[in-house]
């Protein structure tokens, strides 16, 4: 893969990732508390459905011909009729989701229904992008989503009035459209699919455990929602989902697209060199991964009180600030898990062991969820996500050691933390002086002192920035670049 596909996968998932951003923060301008807590509850159960019972087709799609970069006919049979069963088992949950709520049932049904059957062929065009390695056209597809549901949903709410149906039903119809100009573009030049009589068990057996890891890792940031729901009412659920936006979100933005070049990298490299100089070049991406996450974490912990002055109304700022800290440090744990760990199980086809990974922290998770938030509030919410995402990928990273080990870079990891530390008492003394001048001078000042020192010590430590950016697996030396591990081939692939 040409070292150019980065940063299209990284401008290809940044586009709908930062306008979903932007949108939900103008939802919190343009309906009531009590609406935007149910587009929040739709999107957020739509999501579930959709990722745990249909993003494993994408990884099985990926390991069964990520390597090749073509897509054979019985294949690509399998492929679409695993997306339409997967997508009619997750609209039977749609329809129980709304059977379960006793107010707005039957629109909130209709909205779940709306947002995973525009996100099927969707999630399809792009798998077949990515295989074919149609870079260019991957990332046009996912800008045009992005642009598409923050004009629609948008619009909508503003025609048809601020509730949650309308947004859904507008941000699902921009998806369906991006969908289908996707696959338009995908199946040009390919063989028409053949319906494949066999290869379906192999596929269950790789995926039931996905699925399952899925569901329980949704339970770590997701089920707090419904039991703030349940406990505080939808108003609550707003606060917490405006919180959970905006610090989640910008993890999400940088990490998801090292995720999505990696791992087809990740894929050959194991099938050609084997597992030891795959966890090579895992620990590249753990330092990469820990550049970026945590001085987005850092930025988000110290700016949570300006940055909510700016991005929210009035009645959200007072707990959202207590939330972000917590929730950036959770979703960078989670993330690290999703990204790094979790690929041992996908790379070996051990996903059997990924449910046994999950049960103990979503276990511990609920648990801690109905203990704290009763006596602690929405705080509770955000103190158990993270303490369960820690959890989680402590234990990923115990059980999936043996499968592929991870030669962990302790030293260049000391060098980003000390370089990290830096740049926090250069925002924090930046911060002080600027805070007569309003939050916007203290978001912007602050953000550009802690990248600038930042930036400057992690070059002194001899960790170049430039790695990260072009081959974001290398592994780091003992000085901090780019150390042995790779064959030439593979490192500029």
């Amino acid at each position: 893969m040409e070292r150019a596909a980065y940063i299209l996968y990284f401008l290809a998932n940044l586009a709908p990732r930062a306008l979903m951003f932007v949108l939900l923060i103008v939802l919190t301008r343009l309906m009531p508390m009590g609406e935007y807590g149910l587009f929040v509850l739709v999107v957020t159960t739509g999501e579930i459905c959709d990722m745990a019972l249909g993003n494993w087709v994408r990884v099985f799609a990926l390991r069964s011909e990520g390597a090749g970069g073509r897509v054979r006919p019985r294949r690509l049979g399998r492929l679409v009729a695993l997306t339409v069963g997967m997508t009619a088992v997750s609209l039977v949950f749609a329809v129980g989701s709304g059977l379960l709520r006793h107010d707005q049932g039957f629109a909130f049904a209709l909205a779940v229904s709306a947002y995973l059957l525009a996100f099927a062929p969707l999630r399809l065009s792009l798998i077949l992008l990515q295989i074919r390695r149609m870079h260019r056209t991957y990332a046009a597809v996912e800008a045009l989503r992005a642009a598409g549901t923050l004009a629609a949903a948008s619009a909508a709410t503003l025609l048809a009035g601020p509730g949650f149906l309308a947004a859904t039903l507008g941000l699902a119809g921009a998806t369906l459209l991006a969908g289908l100009v996707g696959l338009v573009r995908a199946m040009r030049g390919v063989a028409r699919p053949q319906r494949a009589r066999t290869g379906y068990g192999a596929a269950i057996a790789f995926g039931l455990p996905v699925m399952l890891a899925s569901l329980l890792a949704y339970t770590i940031g997701i089920v707090d929602r419904y039991a703030v729901d349940l406990l505080m009412g939808p108003h609550a659920v707003a606060v917490l989902a405006a919180a959970y936006s905006l610090a989640r979100q910008p993890v999400d933005l940088f990490l998801g697209p090292l995720n999505a070049y990696a791992f087809p990298h990740l894929v050959r490299l194991y099938e050609q060199e084997g597992a030891a100089a795959t966890g090579r070049a895992q620990a590249g991406l753990i330092a990469t991964l820990t550049i970026v996450g945590g001085a987005i974490v850092s930025g988000l912990s110290l700016l949570a009180v300006p940055l909510l002055a700016v991005a929210l109304p009035a009645d959200y700022r007072e707990e959202g600030a207590v939330l972000i800290p917590w929730i950036a440090v959770g979703s960078l744990a989670i993330a690290t898990k999703f990204f790094i760990f979790d690929n041992a199980f996908h790379l070996s086809k051990r996903t059997w062991l990924q449910p046994p990974a999950m049960t103990p922290p979503a276990l511990f998770g609920i648990l801690l969820c109905f203990l704290l938030i009763p006596r602690l509030g929405i705080l509770g919410a955000g103190i158990s996500y993270a303490l369960a995402s820690l959890a989680a990928c402590t234990l990923t990273a115990l059980i999936t050691r043996r499968i592929i080990p991870i030669p962990m870079p302790w030293r260049a990891l000391a060098r980003v933390a000390a370089a990290n530390l830096g740049g926090c008492l250069a925002l924090v003394a930046v911060r002080g002086a600027l805070d007569p001048f309003g939050p916007v001078a203290v978001l912007v000042g602050g953000t550009l002192a802690f990248v600038a020192v930042y930036a400057g010590l992690l070059h002194l430590f001899g960790i170049a920035v430039r790695r990260v950016v072009e081959t974001p697996w290398a592994p780091l030396g003992a000085g901090g670049r780019a150390g042995p591990g790779l064959t030439p081939a593979l490192a500029k692939s």
